[in-house]
């Protein structure tokens, strides 16, 4: 199978320069979708790829490397919207896979001697926590990571999020002329003032 690379940089604005290249080889028919946000957990960036193999592409900020996890589950590069990479109570890596209303929770394990292996944390079946018809279909569409909601499209219209582990739901809409970008905070610049004689 042919591959091709996955390329990183890191700049550095204590010193204004770019780092050496970082690569690693990606199997051919893999798509990284520029619309997915990655997620940071712990000192890495995780990236769910799509396509013919199920991977996540980890970009470790300590050791400016990048490495290639299997996923938990089978994901086809139409599988955008059924997958989402989150960070666990624990502060390890978990995934969230959505196949008609049942959502399931998997976490990253490494076990003592190293190895890691995927578990089954949590299934939720979405219909009956939500109230939906067999007529409706969710999607996943985002991940706020300060408070681990989910945030979920059911049919067009309606958003909803989901504290992952309360299984706390809230609509937040019921608009489908609106785009939403997932943030839990602001910075506000302090500003100094100075008196001039």
């Amino acid at each position: 199978m042919e591959e091709w690379p996955a390329v990183a940089c890191v700049y550095s604005s204590k010193t204004g320069a770019w780092g050496n290249l970082i690569l690693t080889p990606i199997p051919s028919g893999t798509l990284l979708s520029i619309d997915v946000l990655g997620v940071l957990v712990g000192h890495s960036l995780y990236w769910m790829l799509y396509g013919t193999s199920s991977n996540i592409l980890q970009f470790d900020l300590k050791r400016e490397s990048l490495a290639l996890i299997p996923a938990p589950v089978a994901v086809s590069m139409f599988d955008f919207e059924g997958i989402t990479l989150m960070r666990a109570e624990d502060g390890e890596l978990s995934l969230l896979s959505l196949s008609g209303f049942i959502a399931q929770l998997w976490k990253r394990n490494i076990s003592c001697n190293g190895v890691p292996s995927w578990g089954i944390v949590r299934t939720v079946e979405l219909d009956k926590l939500l109230s939906l018809d067999s007529e409706e279909y969710v999607t996943t569409h985002g991940f706020a990571e300060d408070n681990n909601l989910v945030i979920l499209r059911v049919n067009i219209s309606s958003i909803f999020t989901v504290q992952i582990e309360s299984l706390q739901f809230r609509k937040v809409s019921d608009n489908t002329k609106w785009y939403y970008y997932p943030f839990e905070s602001v910075y506000a610049a302090d500003y100094a003032t100075s008196s001039f004689p």
